[in-house]
């Protein structure tokens, strides 16, 4: 598959240099970090074992040492996709899936407390031994409370379409799951985040899979979820994998990637708020060739926003990355430069010092690595 023709990303950056957090021992896939109010770093990931594709938590407070791969989750069988939060009291709250040999799995909530253990886990979805469930992901909306979003079936299989779903409430006191999609369609890469106030914004994007789809977002407020909004109507590019930011002036800002016929061409950023979404996307890397996919975005204190995304022009991959300091999107350039296969599915946070922090996983066909880079603008 040819990637589109045009000028590579070649400028070096100015993160520091990248640090595997990954061990020797199952590599790393799927990485989430999240700063907590300290500083504290957090990271979670994923390592390939005999015994399955099993959890491990690593933390750090200054981004260059960390401490031990400490296991949680369950300790066999696929335990995938996890998404992490952090919270007030210095702790970390963890959703991820759980998948049997056959592909029937159950979503799961996990928290770690400030004094170094994790809970066991409880179920985040219904018990279904039939169905098939996928990228959950999780909002601390205080008090103790959730609100928790995911795909699911009732049968693993071609039966039927994925559907989001969206549940509030806690571990032991969750509500009654409600969809969010029709399931007329596919519905893929869900995703929820906490505004400042404390509500939420999620999304999910809806079409055959690896083909072009469709972006739909929906604000989130007291319990309860309005109605879904069509984000790539109104010129809003088709595409999928939203990411949120959420600016101190109010402004929310959406960073997702579109996939033609299979190929990822491009990153597109939207801002505005439910209702009110500006006619304007942005596109930061336009004009450079090679496939672009899995943006993630973040914004700090005094509005500087940055987004990194994966780029792949077939001989060369790296992870890129573009800022926005008020005066428009400055040319990509790259986080590091590993030269190690190809990157994905970066996370990234901004601490409360203002300092970003992006995982990312990067490797070759059966064989990835979990890596770490900071940037203080």
């Amino acid at each position: 598959m040819s990637a589109p023709a045009g000028p590579s990303i070649t400028e070096a950056g100015a993160w520091s240099a990248p640090i595997r957090v990954s061990t020797d021992e199952g590599g790393g896939y799927r990485p989430q970090v999240a700063a907590a109010p300290d500083g504290t770093l957090h990271a979670v990931y994923y390592a390939r074992l005999p015994a399955g594709d099993l959890l491990r938590h690593r933390w750090s407070a200054d981004g260059r040492t960390w401490a031990a791969p400490q296991p949680f989750g369950f300790d066999t069988d696929r335990n995938w996709g996890p998404d992490i939060v952090a919270e007030a009291d210095g702790g970390v709250a963890v959703v991820f899936d759980h998948a049997r040999p056959d592909f029937t799995s159950q979503g799961w909530f996990t928290r770690f407390t400030p004094g170094g253990a994790w809970s066991a886990p409880a179920p985040l979805t219904p018990d279904n031994p039939q169905g098939e469930v996928g990228s959950g992901h999780l909002a601390d909306v205080g008090g103790g409370r959730y609100a928790a979003v995911w795909i699911g079936k009732a049968r693993v299989g071609p039966g039927e379409p994925f559907r989001a779903w969206a549940r509030w409430g806690a571990p032991g006191a969750w509500e009654e799951p409600v969809p969010l999609s029709d399931g007329r369609s596919d519905a893929w890469h869900t995703n929820v985040e906490r505004r400042p106030d404390g509500s939420v914004l999620a999304g999910w994007d809806i079409g055959q899979g690896g083909g072009e789809t469709t972006l739909y977002v929906a604000d989130g407020r007291d319990g309860r979820f309005a109605a879904a909004e069509n984000l790539s109507a109104n010129g809003g590019r088709p595409g999928e994998r939203p990411h949120f930011a959420f600016g101190a002036d109010g402004v929310d800002h959406v960073a997702w990637f579109h996939k033609q016929a299979a190929r990822p061409v491009a990153v597109y950023v939207r801002s505005g708020r439910p209702g009110a979404w500006s006619p304007r996307v942005d596109e930061p890397a336009r004009g450079y060739g090679g496939f672009h996919f899995d943006p993630d975005i973040a914004i700090d204190a005094d509005g500087v926003r940055v987004l990194v995304w994966g780029w792949d022009n077939n001989t060369d991959a790296e992870l890129v990355y573009s800022v926005d300091r008020g005066q428009g999107w400055e040319p990509p350039r790259r986080v590091a430069t590993l030269g190690s296969g190809k990157p994905g599915l970066p996370s990234l946070t901004v601490g409360p010092d203002g300092t970003f922090t992006v995982v990312w996983n990067q490797g070759v066909a059966g064989q990835s690595d979990v890596y770490a880079a900071r940037w203080d603008p």
